[in-house]
């Protein structure tokens, strides 16, 4: 009778340290999501499903990995959606779009931070120029902390928050083009589309000016550097926080 009692004991508890489920949702790329759910099971033991429906009903345990900007927007709306890990996002981005999340929500960055890059610059960059910091008018950066960093390595920098619009976004890069040789872009997805980015790179090429970039993308497009850490090692660190649930 003992021993069934224990049996008994061993197996609640077995049932109770069972985690929830994860799921990986890449707004409008499926195929994406498949790939990475695969990358998860393979490299890291975990078993990822690939999330269709964020509308569908949630254990209070299971997560939802959110593949960029768009897609963790869209699931920090959902209530049914318990716990929500952001990927591909900027910090500066994460933390606008959190405030509206109704779960809990984390992330992995991606992008160096600002301070980081401005020391790397600081390093080789010999131009005196101020430093022309773009990103979106809706973007809640850092402006004084960015400032005093830079003071602290004598340099000046210019910031330049752009308005909505491809017309409007570059009548302001073309402008901090005039007083600036350089300039460095936050990691700021709704400014930095595709076509934004390649305008940016056209027109500094044409202007002769330098792009300190945030993103790998942009540096294989013609920016002069950037500092950023391989999707493997973002798919580490989310593994990482996935074991914490």
């Amino acid at each position: 009778m003992m021993k069934r009692i224990i049996l008994i004991l061993i197996s609640c508890l077995s049932f109770a340290s069972v985690q929830g489920q994860t799921y990986v949702y890449h707004e409008g790329r499926e195929t994406v999501s498949h790939v990475l759910a695969l990358n998860f099971e393979s490299n890291f033991d975990l078993s990822v499903g690939v999330l269709r429906d964020v509308k569908r009903p949630f254990d209070p345990d299971d997560v939802v990995m959110a593949v960029g900007l768009s897609s963790f927007k869209t699931v920090c709306e959902q209530p049914n959606i318990p716990n929500v890990i952001a990927v591909f996002v900027g910090e500066e981005e994460f933390y606008s779009a959190a405030e509206s999340c109704i779960g809990q929500a984390s992330a992995v960055f991606s992008g160096a931070p600002v301070a980081l890059r401005l020391q790397v610059l600081n390093s080789f960059w010999e131009g005196r120029s101020p430093i022309a910091f773009i990103y979106s008018k809706a973007l809640p950066v850092q402006t004084e902390a960015i400032r005093v960093e830079a003071e602290r390595l004598g340099r000046d920098v210019k910031f330049v928050a752009v308005e909505e619009g491809r017309a409007a976004s570059l009548r302001s890069l073309s402008s901090a083009l005039e007083e600036s040789d350089l300039v460095m872009s936050a990691y700021d997805s709704e400014l930095f589309d595709s076509q934004f980015s390649k305008d940016a790179i056209r027109q500094m090429f044409q202007k002769k000016k330098l792009f300190a970039a945030h993103s790998l993308q942009l540096v294989k497009a013609g920016a002069l550097f950037a500092l950023y850490s391989s999707t493997s090692r973002k798919l580490e660190a989310v593994a990482d926080q996935l074991q914490g649930f």
